[in-house]
């Protein structure tokens, strides 16, 4: 077996993610090499990983480059991070196993239904156990209560309009390119986060509250544990058809006490350092699968319940309560 050597795409400043994989990445092979990559040559990673390569942006790298690019570099595996980048490497993925490269991405299909804040609540599978934040594209669907309006297929969190009137909804949609409508849910926010299979099974199922969330990533969070609602997630994803690798789903509980899905990420977050400290091993599972070992993945691995994340200043500190171990200063 060869040691593998994994494409870490969009670097920016995700120092603490890429240091995650990379220790995931070296418990399956202590040779193995990941590849920080970016098409910003200064961008703030660079200097804080081993290895870095610049890449072209992803609207102008065709495959044959593409191609040319990984067998240069000999890359074996690549992790896409970024949700703007997915769908290009969906579609180059077969392109890419052709030549000995696996990826960790979904289908084309499912991305763009993921990402499509629209068609995610419209083409949703009704006989899933939980169910999106009802959404319009205009805001007479809604009904005489306070509004939330974004971007239809943004994943930014900068212009979202939150507890607006009717008027101010309506006003604020005007300063969007494709403004989508939603009512106004209150509650505790949540986010789960597993590893989907290659047969769309869920393997492992992590819950963590987003205590403190700034610009939509959590900067504090903690692993709980609920198993009905657990199942209920697992359930929801195994319906949606091409769903693969690492997934982030984001759920609120509002006043009804009903879990409503806000919104489903086929990739690693920002507070992913977390599951994968805490049991949800995504990368060594995309690494064993890859290699023929999918039967070594447990379907229930022990998860570290009460672990915490903070994250202050680009500073990410992991907390166990159960031990006096930490894992402190990752940038």
């Amino acid at each position: 077996m060869n040691d593998p050597v994994l494409l870490f795409t969009s670097l920016s400043s995700k120092v603490a993610l890429f240091q995650s994989v990379q220790e995931q990445a070296k418990l399956f092979s202590p040779k193995a090499r990941v590849i920080g990559a970016d098409s910003n040559p200064s961008c703030e990673g660079r200097v804080k990983v081993d290895h870095f390569c610049q890449t072209p942006k992803t609207k102008g790298w065709n495959t044959d480059d593409l191609l040319t690019f990984c067998k240069k570099y000999k890359i074996s595996h690549i992790i896409p991070t970024r949700d703007g980048e997915l769908v290009f490497w969906a579609r180059n993925k077969e392109a890419l196993k052709e030549i000995g490269i696996d990826l960790m991405v979904s289908s084309e299909q499912a991305l763009i239904r993921c990402q499509d804040k629209y068609e995610f609540f419209k083409s949703f599978p009704q006989k899933c156990p939980l169910q999106p934040v009802p959404t319009f594209t205009e805001p007479e669907g809604i009904g005489d209560q306070e509004l939330v309006v974004k971007e239809r297929r943004s994943s930014g969190s900068k212009k979202i309009g939150l507890k607006l009137s009717f008027a101010d909804a309506k006003e604020w949609g005007t300063s969007l390119q494709e403004p989508i409508f939603q009512p106004y849910l209150e509650g505790p926010e949540l986010s789960a986060e597993t590893w989907i299979n290659r047969e769309g099974k869920c393997q492992g199922m992590l819950l963590r509250w987003r205590k403190l969330v700034v610009n939509g990533e959590s900067h504090e969070t903690e692993v709980f544990k609920d198993r009905i609602l657990e199942e209920k997630i697992k359930t929801s994803l195994e319906l949606i058809d091409g769903l693969y690798g690492h997934c982030l789903v984001q759920l609120i509980i509002p006043t009804n006490g009903k879990p409503t899905l806000v919104e489903i990420n086929p990739r690693l977050g920002g507070a992913t350092p977390l599951a994968l400290y805490a049991g949800i091993k995504s990368i060594s599972w995309f690494l064993m699968e890859s290699y023929g070992m999918a039967d070594e993945i447990p379907l229930s691995p022990a998860i570290k319940y009460g672990s915490k994340l903070f994250k202050k200043n680009g500073k990410v500190r992991i907390e166990n309560p159960f031990t006096s171990r930490q894992d402190n200063g990752k940038d």
